[in-house]
């Protein structure tokens, strides 16, 4: 269930928390259990962010003030809008066709709260990755000679943690700076400092050339860089 709670949204961030409950006074036994996945930073996991399921739940507190929401959830291949004309505090969103997705992509989610005036009266938002290798076997190469792991298709989805670096552990947003060889510079914050971002090469028209991209954490110390080649008919990533 991917749970957004109202307090998670005034800081921008949303997480799912799990937990095993102890009850005093309980029998006890030699039984063991299976593992249970505890997120217990909304800052530094990306699990609860990562969809694994083609019918994701969602799951929200209702504005009280509000007679109305609109729910737009937009991707890589556009957006699409729901409308709730009374309260609603959950509803099931198909995010792909089919048992597994086609292709990667990072789906930004905002729940509008509007009263009778048609004021807003509250605005939650979330962010939601879809990855192939969620719902697949992945191949893993540690080799630094072997290269296939650098191409990607045309879109591409970064996943970012500031728990790469013992520098930067502690800090809960980022910033990842993309600027082309040519001149052109953009520059996007992360509300979070786990997550995904997710970059339209194509749509966004930056074309063809070479790319630097580099990864900070505000107040923090550290740098991730990469180089990547977008050339015709595929793109080479190369690490430094």
């Amino acid at each position: 269930m991917k749970t957004w709670q109202r307090w998670a949204f005034v800081t921008g961030v949303a997480a799912v928390l799990s937990a095993a409950t102890i009850v005093p006074g309980a029998e006890t036994g030699s039984a063991t259990s299976a593992p249970v996945l505890v997120d217990t930073s909304p800052c530094q996991n990306r699990h609860w962010s990562t969809v694994f399921t083609n019918e994701v739940p969602l799951q929200w507190g209702w504005v009280a003030a509000a007679t109305r929401a609109e729910l737009e959830i937009v991707g890589p291949s556009g957006s699409f809008v729901t409308h709730f004309t009374s309260v609603t505090s959950n509803c099931v969103w198909r995010a792909f066709d089919g048992a597994a997705p086609s292709k990667d992509g990072v789906y930004d989610l905002s729940l509008t709260f509007y009263d009778d005036g048609a004021g807003v009266v509250g605005v939650l938002t979330s962010r939601l990755a879809v990855l192939k290798a969620a719902f697949r076997k992945t191949e893993v190469n540690t080799d630094p000679s072997d290269t296939k792991w650098t191409t990607v298709g045309t879109d591409a989805v970064i996943p970012y943690d500031a728990a790469w670096s013992a520098a930067t552990a502690d800090a809960c947003a980022g910033r990842l700076v993309i600027a082309k060889e040519s001149g052109a510079i953009r520059t996007n914050t992360l509300a979070e400092a786990s997550g995904y971002f997710g970059w339209k090469l194509r749509a966004d028209g930056w074309g063809y050339g070479t790319f630097n991209l580099a990864l900070t954490f505000p107040e923090t110390e550290g740098e991730w860089d990469a180089a990547l080649v977008h050339v015709p008919g595929g793109t080479m990533v190369l690490m430094r």
